[in-house]
């Protein structure tokens, strides 16, 4: 005769191994790390973009995890140094480099609009090369740019009009 502890024991068994069948267990099975905006984030255990609660398009989870994800996109502006969006309207922040602030606490506007201004008259209506590398906690892609064979951000470096943001350098093996 089987008691009540056993039987819920063999039926949580049951359900462990159904689960275990059905769905890939490496997103349910509790991680670390933070999360954007968008409850995404890239787990570095399992070397692969997945997302929390609302998802990004399957078609975005693809690209970022796809190891050539270099595609062509028109920019419509950049709003500073680090900062541009497309002509289809996607913000793209640039990976590895941080420029000065044009508003706000750590505002430095002289050199902020200058990075701007430099980096505006790169790729302001040009068709640039991108290397999407995640989505960042405000939705904004994190991509490296290059036009002509040459990385953007490594240029706005070597000019100085950014720095290497050393925090978030790892995806760039230029910064290293």
């Amino acid at each position: 005769m089987i008691n009540k502890t056993t039987l819920k024991v063999f039926l949580f068994l049951g359900v462990g191994v159904v689960l275990n069948s059905t769905i890939n267990l490496s997103y349910v099975l509790a991680h670390g790390g933070r999360t954007n905006a968008s409850g995404c984030h890239h787990n570095k255990k399992l070397v692969d973009f997945h997302c929390h609660g609302n998802r990004p398009s399957e078609q975005t989870i693809k690209k970022l995890n796809s190891k050539d994800s270099n595609e062509k996109v028109v920019i419509d502006s950049c709003y500073d140094g680090d900062t541009c969006t497309t002509n289809a309207g996607e913000k793209i922040r640039l990976a590895c480099i941080d420029t000065p602030e044009l508003r706000g606490s750590k505002a430095d506007p002289i050199p902020a609009k200058a990075a701007r201004d430099f980096l505006n008259k790169l790729v302001a209506g040009n068709q640039v090369d991108i290397r999407r590398i995640t989505i960042d906690r405000y939705g904004r892609t994190v991509a490296e740019l290059s036009k002509d064979g040459v990385n953007l951000q490594e240029l706005l470096v070597s000019k100085n009009f950014a720095r290497i943001y050393k925090k978030y350098a790892d995806p760039c093996p230029w910064a290293k």
